[in-house]
């Protein structure tokens, strides 16, 4: 038995083979056709799970599903996707236009966030527990919350938006219309809105040096960067914004009480840069003082294949 996981991002849509013993066998992708018509990329998604099975001489008889992970809202007992902006995908009946041509196998669809933790869950950060939320850092924020061995997707099943959880009431804008969301101060675009704004205020800052003079040119990684080699400006955005998150790891920690938070995404590459401060945080300030371990995620770029993959387990 195997199963096949797609990752469905808005540049490229990744695709891969998971056995039995819930290893990766094989991945493949292609760019995300943006031609204006989205049923061109359904075609992409077919053209990648028919070259997996000959690749690796499987038959469909023996897949326990297609599971497809989309950044976007899920209808999940019609198997739409409600909104994924970044694909063009509105009321699309993703699983439909798979399962058509792929008759014997069973199509499951999934929030990205959402199949990340499944694959966090299964065979990342957090084996062995019960409980675990995973919060990636982004362009935006993502989160996917596992409890008591589920994925939880909401009383209502309309899915489970930490990012927009409010953390500062009357603040930043957001992308969603509400002011003062996790996202707004807690997300790669957050820490460069801060980062552009400190250098445009401090021309001695290493940022601002290091861009030449150009803001645009200032990313997260040149201010994570300008703060590790101890630039006074940069070290002062990189705190609030580590306070942000540590506020963010005590909120889930009075709610949820999970056994173990993972912060994924890319600027978890920093490890314990990050976390330590977040640890810290929480040590001074969280409701429980026996409390979540605070550790980085584990599967990385391959998250939402192997969580897509892992769908049949829940389902």
């Amino acid at each position: 038995m195997y199963s096949i996981g797609i990752d469905i991002g808005g540049s490229k849509i990744a695709a891969g083979v998971i056995g039995e013993d819930l290893n990766l066998i094989r991945k493949k992708s292609l760019p995300f056709p943006h031609t204006g018509n989205p049923l061109d990329s359904i075609e992409t998604i077919r053209t990648l799970i028919r070259g997996l099975i000959s690749e690796c001489n499987l038959k469909e008889e023996d897949a326990a599903c297609i599971g497809l992970a989309v950044p976007g809202s899920i209808d999940y007992d019609r198997g739409v996707v409600i909104n994924a902006y970044n694909l063009d995908y509105h009321d699309f009946p993703l699983c439909q236009y798979i399962g058509e041509s792929f008759p014997g196998i069973k199509v499951y669809v999934e929030n990205d966030a959402n199949a990340a933790a499944l694959a966090e869950y299964y065979c990342g950060a957090f084996r062995g527990c019960s409980s675990g939320l995973l919060i990636t850092i982004g362009t935006g924020i993502g989160g996917g919350l596992m409890l008591d061995g589920k994925l939880f997707v909401g009383g209502k099943k309309n899915g489970f938006e930490f990012g927009h959880a409010v953390l500062l009431f009357g603040g930043e804008p957001c992308t969603c219309g509400q002011r003062g969301c996790i996202e707004s101060y807690c997300s790669a675009a957050a820490l460069v809105r801060e980062g552009r704004k400190a250098a445009s205020e401090h021309h001695e800052s290493a940022m601002y040096v290091n861009a030449q003079g150009d803001l645009t040119k200032i990313n997260a990684k040149l201010v994570m960067d300008s703060a590790r080699e101890g630039d006074q400006v940069a070290s002062e955005v990189y705190q609030r914004f580590t306070d942000y998150l540590g506020a963010t790891a005590c909120t889930a920690i009075a709610l949820f009480d999970p056994e173990i938070i993972a912060f994924g995404g890319g600027v978890s590459n920093d490890g314990e840069f990050l976390l330590a401060p977040i640890r810290e945080y929480a040590r001074k300030y969280a409701f429980f003082k026996n409390h979540a371990k605070i550790v980085t995620a584990e599967m990385k770029n391959d998250a939402g294949i192997v969580g897509a993959a892992m769908l049949y387990l829940q389902r």
